[in-house]
Order: structure tokens, then sequence, then C-alpha cells
């Protein structure tokens, strides 16, 4: 169905580690109880994103996790969400606790898939990976991800990004804010390079936030989190005291890549507006967002549109076009702040920049057109 659609579907394959040992030390009836709880756990956090996501019971210990129209970009952070939920969580048994662990694998339908085989054969061989790198982990196609904390044995900083009026020109460039993107330094390269995946719990980012800012002259801040961390109730409120101490910042966005189940957004928006806080939506490239996002619209402050260089350049300017004026119409519609990412001279040219400057939908603009992402300095 989803090759016949031309919808993404990605596949996750889920086993719990070491069970065979729990049924052994604690008996069959500690055995079910762990699969039942456990089970529990993953549709707690999939009814997070989407109520399409399915998960099933395949076989002992193993689950399968369908998410149709989803890629594994879009599918990773969840999964890591599940995989932290479980780990996280106390399990016990007539008075004993039990530590619980599991192993994922995931991949996504290809175009040379000829049967659905094909997507779960490379799901389970995934997971195999993780299970022959010591279990506990997530492997994506292959590539089993970083998922510790390592902010104790790595060099991390926030290197910033300016963002833009649309009215800026070479001459008077009219810095909005700053984008923090987190890089982490690779000894071996000996150069910052953006990580694989960032685990760094809120206070370390905070610390890292505080260093941008007493670097930057631009005291107006743009944050990404992941679903979860923006639904935990602790980070908001770290975040929100940061915000409001005297050494935080003037304005902060909180960017998500995604929007969680709109009864859990609701009141999340809710709290981090009375503090002042904005929330923007990002990676909107599609009709196909349109539709899971519409709903949530009304709870946002902006939305951002990444644009991206195509192949056939004669008709970049036609549908780049088309597609910033789609979701520019929809920002005004909704009264909300349009930005536009992906500003490089790949992208845009003189005539499309000054195209851009007269769409008064557009509020911002951001992308290396005004220069490369870079390590805070005083005149930033």
């Amino acid at each position: 169905m989803a090759h016949t659609s031309q919808q993404p579907l990605a596949v996750a394959m889920l086993d719990i580690d070491h069970f065979k040992l729990i049924n052994d030390k604690y008996g069959h009836l500690a055995g079910n109880q762990i699969l039942t709880e456990v089970a529990s756990r993953l549709k707690q956090v999939l009814l997070q994103y989407s109520d399409n996501y399915q998960l099933y019971r395949t076989g002992g210990e193993e689950f399968t996790l369908v998410f149709p129209d989803s890629s594994s970009a879009e599918v990773l952070p969840i999964l890591i969400h599940a995989w932290r939920a479980v780990r996280s969580s106390e399990f016990v048994y007539d008075k004993d606790k039990i530590n619980i662990t599991v192993s994922l694998g995931l991949t996504e339908l290809v175009d040379d898939d000829k049967s659905p085989d094909d997507l779960y054969k490379r799901a389970d061989n995934s997971l195999y990976t993780s299970k022959k790198h010591g279990r506990d982990a997530i492997t994506v196609d292959g590539e089993t991800q970083q998922l510790q904390d390592d902010s104790e044995q790595e060099n991390y900083a926030y290197f910033i990004a300016g963002i833009y009026t649309r009215q800026t020109t070479d001459d008077n460039k009219r810095r909005a804010a700053n984008e923090l993107t987190l890089r982490r330094f690779d000894r071996k390269k000996q150069e910052w390079v953006v990580p694989q995946q960032s685990h760094l719990n809120i206070d370390t980012r905070i610390e890292h936030m505080r260093d941008a800012l007493v670097n930057s002259r631009c005291q107006s801040i743009v944050i990404a989190l992941s679903v979860a961390s923006f639904l935990d109730q602790s980070v908001a409120t770290k975040l929100i005291d940061f915000f409001n101490s005297p050494n935080g910042p003037e304005v902060m966005y909180i960017e998500l890549n995604r929007t969680p189940a709109l009864n859990l957004l609701i009141p999340m928006a809710e709290f981090y507006h009375k503090a002042g806080i904005k929330l923007v939506l990002t990676q909107v490239g599609s009709n196909r967002h349109f539709e899971r996002i519409n709903a949530s619209l009304q709870y946002l402050d902006g939305i951002k549109l990444t644009i991206k260089p195509r192949n056939d350049h004669n008709v970049v300017p036609q549908l780049l076009r088309k597609d910033i004026q789609f979701w520019g119409e929809i920002a005004a519609n909704w009264q909300i702040e349009f930005i536009l990412d992906g500003i490089t001279a790949e992208v845009v040219d003189d005539n499309m920049f000054a195209w851009l400057q007269t769409q008064e939908y557009i509020d911002y603009l951001e992308g290396d057109y005004f220069g490369p992402a870079k390590l805070p300095m005083l005149m930033s």
C-alpha cells in the first residue's frame, strides 16, 4: 500500500534484552508481567505522536513497530523516546526490582523492496546488529546510534546561525535572532562536527546556552527540542527558569521538528506561552506534513520551511516559489510567523532573493547566504 501510494513507511523490530535470564531467575509469571508492562510503556510513547502507529507482539520477547507515513529519520527520535522510557521505568515483581533494556532495529521502505519480507528482513538484521554491539541499542540500517550522554568525555558547544528580517540587505543585515545548533569537537579530525545524535541533559544544554549568550550581542535565541523533551515538565520548568533568570535571553523560541498528539501539545503550549516562550514547527516541507499538523497550528507561533536545491535548475524558481507561497499563505491565515530557511547561493540567486524580499508573508530568512554557523563571538 505504501509503495502504491508513494508514502513512506518505517518498521522497527524490538527485543527485550536477556529475557530468558528474567524467566529463569524470576519465573514465567514475572516474564509475562514484564512483557505486558513493556508493551504498555511502548504504546504510551507511540500515542504521544500518532494514533496510526502500531505495536505488535511477534513472538516471545520480540515486538514489531509499524510507522505509516513516516521515514526512518522521522521515526528515530520516537524510538529513542521509547528506548529511554523502558530503560528509565521501574519494573517490580514480588518486591524485586528488575532493570529492563531493549534492543531495536529500524529501516524504511525503499523502491527495490519486492515484498514486505524485504523490509522486515532489513529491520531484523539491524536488530541483530544492536544485539551484536552489546544490546541496549538502536541500529538504523546497519548503523548503531550513539545514545548515551557523553558530555563528560566529549566537548560540545552551541554554534550560532543568524536569523534575519525579510528586509535585510548586504548593507543592512537586520539580525532578529540566533539559532543555536549543537556541535561536537571531533578530536581525530580536529574540527567541529554535527553530532549524529545529541543526548545532553537539559542542565548541560542550558550551560552551553549561557555561554552562547555571553559571547553574543543578539540576546534572542532559537533552540531545538525533541518531542520527548518538549513534553517533559521538568525540562520545561528549567528552560522557563533560565528564560526568566537575569542572564537569560530576551526572547526564546523553541523549535519542534514535529508536533506531539494534540491532547499533549495543548497543555504544554499553554505552559510555555504563559512564560512568554514561542513555539515554531520546522520541517514542513510537503503537503503530507500539512495534513498532519493542520489542527496544531492554532497552538503554535510560527512555522519554518527549509528549501533545498533541486536537480532541474530550469524549474527551481517556479517550484520554490510555489512551495514558499503555499506555506507562507498558511502562516498568514493562522496569523503566525513564517521563517524561510535554506537561503544559500546554491538555491537563491539575486533575482530570487529580491523576490523573497517582496513577499510580505515571510517574516524571517535564514541560511548560509548570510554566513555559516559559527562559534559565538562578541560581535555576533
